[in-house]
């Protein structure tokens, strides 16, 4: 039985292993925006909103519960 063809004339299986590499890719992309996502946040000069249950920072998102 013959494998199907993808859209740009490959194979299934080709078109997984691109996909597998996209996928790979993204995730390393991902991981480097949460560090670099933290550091913003760590270095933040903090503004924050307050409720009863948590407060956030206006500047950078940051947020933590006050509800103990």
């Amino acid at each position: 039985m013959m494998e199907p063809k993808c859209i740009d004339n490959c194979t299934t299986s080709d078109q997984v292993k691109k996909l597998k590499v996209e996928i790979q890719n993204l995730d390393d992309k991902r991981e480097l925006l949460k560090q670099e996502l933290k550091l913003i946040q760590r270095n933040c000069n903090h503004d924050f909103i307050e409720t009863a249950f948590m407060r956030k920072c206006r500047k950078c998102k940051w947020t933590e519960s006050v509800y103990y």
